[in-house]
């Protein structure tokens, strides 16, 4: 009977995974680094140890400080290009600090928000797919849990001048990847189309759309010619 059927999972809450030490007690700032090392540089033994089902508060709370710390950072570069005379037209180089300055402020109080919706709708669309893949073997909390850690962990590399943001965007896909693979284990192949079919699929719309505005434009162009 033992082989015929694969062995069940073990439950959200395995005794085997103990990580990450976000969740552990100690100096919150070492905690943090900690964490984000590990997301970023060896994500396959992060997620391995990842607890499956320990609340989300904790996942949450990460996402939205590597978040947050990313966007002020990348403020401050912005800050840092217009004072030295790179604004735009008659803006002068205190003009555009302050709002700057203003901006920074405006990120502390936005960027949580949209922080949140952001993991909690890409962990949805996730899990939608894992779930038409047939390779949803956790639940919801376990996806989000990957996505929460992931984003904080690939924001804090926007900390890099000028090719932060997108070096940001790539390394999130693999980490999103390597993530659902550990934490449902998964195959690569799976987690990678769970990720990557959404992508794909933005991108085609995007290029339908511009497509679409594309040839009114044209339109308008050949009309107004033609008249």
């Amino acid at each position: 009977m033992s082989d015929q059927f694969p062995p069940p999972l073990p439950p959200p809450h395995d005794d085997r995974r103990t990580g990450p030490v976000w969740e552990q007690p100690g100096p919150i700032g070492s905690r943090f680094l900690e964490t984000v090392r590990g997301v970023l540089l060896d994500p396959t033994a992060f997620y391995r140890t990842m607890r499956r089902g320990a609340g989300l508060g904790p996942p949450l709370t990460f996402g939205i400080a590597g978040t947050l710390i990313g966007s002020l950072i990348g403020s401050l570069y912005q800050l840092m290009f217009m004072s030295a005379g790179t604004g735009f037209g008659d803006v002068t180089a205190g003009q555009a600090a302050f709002a700057s300055l203003f901006s920074s402020g405006c990120i502390v109080i936005v960027v949580p928000v949209f922080a949140v919706l952001g993991m909690f709708v890409g962990a949805a669309i996730y899990h939608v797919m894992l779930l038409l893949l047939g390779a949803a073997r956790q639940p919801f909390e376990t996806t989000m849990r990957v996505v929460a850690y992931a984003m904080g962990a690939t924001s804090v590399l926007q900390i890099i001048p000028i090719c932060g943001s997108v070096l940001a965007v790539v390394w999130s896909i693999v980490v999103y990847i390597i993530g659902l693979a550990q934490a449902h284990e998964i195959p690569t192949g799976k987690a990678a189309a769970a990720v990557l079919i959404p992508i794909a699929v933005c991108c085609v719309l995007t290029a339908l759309f511009y497509a679409a505005l594309l040839a009114v434009f044209l339109g308008a162009a050949f009309g107004g010619l033609q008249q």
